[in-house]
Parts: C-alpha cells; structure tokens; sequence
C-alpha cells in the first residue's frame, strides 16, 4: 500500500465505508431505518483500519474487505446503543445527535442494537470467495467482541469491584482494545497474510487499542462537545475508572506516549510496508474527537 498522508486515507476510506453502508441498509424495513439511524454517522476507525491491514498485507480488491469493514462498524455501533442506556451510562448524546434511545424508545433502541450485531455477522458472510477465511474472521471478532472481549470489558466497567489500575487495564483491554486489534487482523486474514503476520498485527494493534482507550479518557476531561459528538466530563461525574481517574491527566498523557512508542515499535517490526500504522498511532496520540 502506498503511504499517503493519515488524514487524506482517513477521508478517502471514510467515504468508502459510508456509501458502502448505505448500500447496505438500501431496502429493508422500518427496524433498518431506526439501525441505520445510529449508523449514519460515525469516524469508521474500525472499518478503515480493516481496510489498511487487507492492504498494507496485499489486499487489491475492496469488494473483499468492504462487507467485512462495514460490519465491525455495525457491531461498533451497536456496542454505543447499548452504551448509552440508561442501564448502562446513561447519555443523551452520541455522534453529534440524539441516542437511540432518546430519538426512539428504550425497547427500540435495544432492539435496534441486536439487530445491528445480527446483521453484521451476514455481512461477514457476504461474497462467493475467500470462505475458510470469512470463517476465521467469525471466529475472531466473536471472540473479541463477545464475553471474552468487549461484553466483558462492559460488564468490568459498571461492576462495583474494587478500582485500581489492574482493573483499569483490564477494562481498557475487553473494552477497547481487542475490538481495535481485531479490526487490523481480519484485514490481514482477509488478504491471505501468514499467519506469522496476522499474530503480530494483532499484538500490536492491541497496543494501538490501549492508546485509543487512553486518549478517549483523556478527551472526557480535556475534550469539546462539539468535536466529541458526546457529551464530555460523564466519566468523572459519573466516578468511572479512566486513566485521568487513576493517573491524573498528567500520567494518563504519560503512559499514553509510552503506548504509542511501544504501537510504534511493535508495527516497525513488520517492516516498512506498515509504517501506515506508526502514522495513524501518531493520529490516535494527538487526535482531539
């Protein structure tokens, strides 16, 4: 893949996943227009980090990755449905408009949610080719979005167990950042890389995912609403366990640059087709939405 400048990519596949994702919420019914009402919108992370590791590991053909892309941001997106309840954080406000549950009903937006992590699994399956690795991308995404990975970094966040900074980690790991790695591996299993290949992308897109974690902590305190298209200072209010909770701001900026430096160091080792992935880490380190 040629390296161009992170911003540029950023936009470019953007525009990909959207037009590829109002196709796929074209025909269907009223409950796929309450879905796609939480799904128009969004920074696609997770797709177009999909669509970099299918590329920077040879992937040529998009009709490939881009069903596979579209429905990480499916689950992504219901995973902020459920996010937002009142059982759960409780916000009124997510990308920029009105939760579901707020736009609709509690009961809707539930079962928009369930729908939407459904429906992302048929798009895994979506295409004639590449099966054995369709198959491997089911396997790894239930694995980190289910029990052992997201739902479970949910379950960590709400629960009343003791705070301190292994807990912390934990959250950040189920929560975030095994969803992030996962995102960069089905793109690598999708364009046929080796398996040697794959395990190391995952490894460090799983740092990646604890820098994405560490600065979305950092912008609760520091962030504009605006730029966040969520409501800023809920964590703190709230008495969640963030790294600024922990650390303070300051040690939360540290450790975050100690992320990004080992993200970086761990891609390096892949060789210099994946410098792509030490550029987003500097995008993730400094972003401010």
């Amino acid at each position: 893949m040629q390296i161009i400048a992170v911003n540029e990519y950023l936009a470019n596949k953007k525009r990909l996943v959207d037009e590829a994702l109002r196709d796929f919420f074209s025909q269907k019914n009223s409950l796929f227009d309450v879905m796609y009402y939480s799904v128009d919108s969004g920074k696609r992370i997770r797709p177009i980090l999909a669509i970099a590791g299918y590329e920077v590991c040879g992937g040529e053909d998009t009709g490939v990755i881009m069903p596979v892309a579209c429905g990480l941001e499916l689950i992504h997106t219901y995973s902020l449905i459920h996010d937002d309840l009142p059982a759960m954080d409780n916000d009124d406000f997510r990308r920029g408009k009105a939760s579901a549950h707020k736009k609709f009903d509690e009961a809707t937006a539930i079962l928009s949610g369930d729908g939407l992590f459904a429906y992302a699994f048929e798009l895994f399956c979506k295409g004639d080719s590449h099966a054995s690795e369709r198959l491997e991308v089911i396997r790894s995404v239930s694995q980190a979005v289910g029990p052992k990975g997201v739902v479970y970094g949910q379950m960590l966040d709400i629960s009343d167990m003791k705070r301190q900074p292994n807990m912390l980690r934990n959250i950040h790991l189920n929560k975030t950042a095994k969803f992030i790695a996962v995102a960069i591996k089905v793109g690598a299993i999708m364009a046929c890389a080796k398996k040697t290949v794959v395990d190391k992308l995952y490894r460090a897109g799983l740092c990646l995912g604890m820098l994405f974690q560490y600065t979305d902590d950092i912008l609760d305190v520091v962030g504009k609403k605006s730029d966040l298209g969520k409501t800023p200072g809920k964590d703190q209010a709230s008495g969640k366990l963030t790294a600024p909770a922990v650390y303070g701001l300051c040690g939360a900026r540290f450790r975050a640059q100690r992320y990004a430096d080992r993200t970086k160091s761990r891609f390096r080792e892949l060789g210099s087709e994946f410098e792509f992935f030490c550029e987003m880490t500097d995008f993730v380190l400094n972003r401010s939405f």
